[in-house]
């Protein structure tokens, strides 16, 4: 890898997993502006030509670099034998990008669908069923080389430090809702509220684009999915919960050892509320 000045207008930034928001690449520009110039990391290219280049990393930063009417950026340049296809380059990408701060829902949902694509490249889809003894040993020591060799949810799961569940959320999330939709919802607030794009990707493509027109419209006609849902359909919106009506259906389902074990933690709570509650009743 070597650092390099090149030309912006020599960079194919076109294929990349992660669409740009304007907002994002203006905010940047204008704080480089104040910086007295930009203070960011290189972006990564990869050479595939003469002369010519491919964007692997720093889609943020070249767009602001583009907005702040720069020629040239700083870039690290991969080395093609590295790089040589695809799956390199995304996973690249991926890397590069899953956990940093300012990924939205939205745009971790997009890599993490990637890289199960990339992994049943190389290894096919996940068998059902329980898994042997040595395979669960090796997905084990897969864990710790970092090397993906069997079932993705839970080896991606374990790397990144969440539930198996939110693995599955977000590559149902990403698959399900289509690709102009999440061009359209990138920039939004609605791009980082996962149970707002679950309750999306579970609609038709078609259904998707009048949802969203319906929450972009200026004003919008709706505030949530669930309500512009209702206006398609011409029945009333869905009666948003209480806090205390959402965590007493969680409670409902606990085992009583884990009842008892939190009863022991609200002890004080609750005797405070009896004593209310008794106090009332003498009144």
């Amino acid at each position: 890898m070597q650092a390099l000045t090149v030309k912006i207008s020599q960079i194919d930034a076109t294929r990349g997993l992660r669409a740009v928001s304007d907002a994002w690449a203006q905010t940047m520009a204008e704080e480089a502006q104040r910086d007295g110039g930009p203070k960011w990391q290189p972006i990564d290219v990869v050479e595939v030509g003469t002369g010519k280049y491919r964007l692997v990393d720093g889609r943020r930063r070249l767009a602001a670099s583009i907005r702040l009417g720069l020629d040239e950026v700083d870039a690290r340049v991969l080395t093609a034998t590295e790089y040589a296809d695809e799956a390199a380059i995304q996973l690249h990408e991926i890397k590069a990008n899953m956990l940093q701060s300012g990924v939205t829902a939205l745009e971790r949902a997009v890599y993490l669908a990637a890289w199960k694509n990339l992994h049943e490249a190389v290894n096919g889809p996940a068998r059902r069923g329980r898994k042997s003894a040595a395979e669960l040993a090796q997905n084990s020591a897969a864990i710790q080389s970092g090397e993906f060799v069997g079932a993705f949810s839970p080896l991606a799961a374990a790397t990144l430090g969440i539930s198996e569940r939110s693995v599955q959320v977000a590559v149902q999330v990403a698959r399900g809702i289509s690709a102009t939709v999440q061009a359209r919802i990138a920039p939004t607030p609605l791009a980082d509220t996962m149970s707002e794009l679950l309750l999306l990707s579970g609609e038709t493509a078609e259904r998707q684009e009048r949802i969203v027109g319906l929450l972009l419209a200026d004003p919008p006609s709706a505030l949530h999915v669930a309500e512009a849902i209702a206006i398609i359909d011409r029945v009333p919106a869905p009666r948003q919960l209480e806090m205390w009506e959402t965590v007493y259906g969680r409670l409902s389902k606990l085992p009583d050892t884990q009842l008892d074990r939190l009863f022991d933690q609200m002890a004080p709570a609750i005797e405070r509320w009896l004593a209310a509650k008794s106090g009332r009743k003498a009144a």
